[in-house]
């Protein structure tokens, strides 16, 4: 009899156990709804209910850190935080990325990048760390360290829009414009159409017209690059200002901005690419390499007009009579994804 009777609490104490955890899960589902639509404060009171029946569930505890955060709440984010790092199992990297943004918020940088390189270590192949170490060290001016971090970051992820855009700034600020040219390209066929693009797409044609001006109807100059003869990409940057001049040549006078931005587009690539040759590293086997064979498989016109569909309604006209083309870009375009 007795030992019906504790096989029957046993199978009691199971059933309720099963019951807490199926709760905690729905609590913690429910909350992530409220934390999606801003309702930040309901979703830590469901998240709180949650702890109320197992205060070591980490998803539970890095929920509510990250609803914290996301109402500046910082002490009570790190809070949260610091119990999932100390729980050791999961949700650990992204809660390693969590302390590292509270910190950095809270003025303290070298800290969140102390936090971000210890997370490395235990996670290397987690894009979003070196992205956020990347983002600390831009904002600290240390620009080749935010560049590595980001070089990283893309060889895990090379869709990994932010990233790109960042590059982009981190070059762009360095005066290094053929580098940063080429992430801000990437950056727009990755996200065409966002907040941001439009900022974006306004640098990018700012860059591109660098280092030309027409003084006269007839006279225009063209000013040197300022890196040193022996940089990479100080050929690549003189095409760039001779590219810029192109616009006020007499064949050009009738092309539209449209026309001139695509057959510039084709040229820089056609150029680098042929520059190329033995050269290596990152630049020239991430970057180069992709917008070389775009060029030379005649991808250039429907690539131009995708990331510009932000301006007007021009892209979605010229894909109405192009839709073949745009769907040939698109199949090259997931084929090559596939090669890395």
């Amino acid at each position: 009899m007795k030992k019906i009777i504790g096989l029957f609490l046993l199978f009691i104490f199971l059933l309720t156990g099963a019951f807490a955890q199926g709760s905690v899960s729905e609590l913690i589902s429910e909350g992530i709804k409220l934390h999606d639509k801003g309702e930040y404060t309901d979703a830590i009171d469901l998240y709180k209910k949650a702890l109320l029946l197992d205060k070591r569930s980490a998803h539970a505890n890095y929920e509510i850190a990250s609803s914290y955060f996301a109402i500046k709440d910082y002490e009570n984010a790190l809070k949260y935080a610091d119990i999932v790092i100390a729980i050791n199992s999961d949700y650990l990297d992204q809660a390693y990325i969590l302390k590292g943004s509270v910190q950095d918020a809270t003025g303290k940088p070298l800290e969140a990048m102390k936090t971000y390189k210890k997370a490395i270590q235990k996670y290397p192949n987690n894009h979003l760390l070196h992205y956020n170490l990347a983002l600390t060290s831009f904002n600290l001016k240390q620009y080749k360290d935010a560049e590595n971090a980001l070089q990283r970051a893309l060889k895990i992820d090379q869709t990994h829009a932010s990233s790109h855009f960042l590059l982009a700034l981190t070059m762009l600020t360095q005066e290094k414009r053929v580098q940063g040219i080429l992430a801000l390209y990437n950056f727009l066929l990755l996200e065409p159409k966002s907040k941001r693009t439009a900022a974006a797409l306004k640098t990018l044609e700012e860059e591109l017209e660098k280092g030309a001006k027409q003084d006269g109807k007839k006279s225009v100059t063209i000013t040197m690059p300022n890196n040193k003869e022996d940089d990479e990409f100080y050929t690549a940057e003189l095409m760039l200002r001779l590219l810029a001049s192109s616009k006020y040549n007499e064949t050009n006078k009738n092309k539209t901005a449209f026309q001139l931005f695509t057959e510039n587009s084709k040229s820089f690539f056609t150029i680098l690419g042929e520059m190329k040759k033995n050269k290596k590293g990152f630049w020239w086997n991430f970057y180069v390499d992709y917008f070389y064979t775009l060029a030379t498989k005649d991808h250039t016109e429907a690539f131009c007009y995708y990331i510009t569909q932000s301006k007007d309604n021009a892209y979605t006209e010229w894909m109405q009579d192009n839709l073949p083309k745009m769907q040939a870009f698109s199949e090259w375009y997931t084929k090559y994804l596939h090669k890395f």
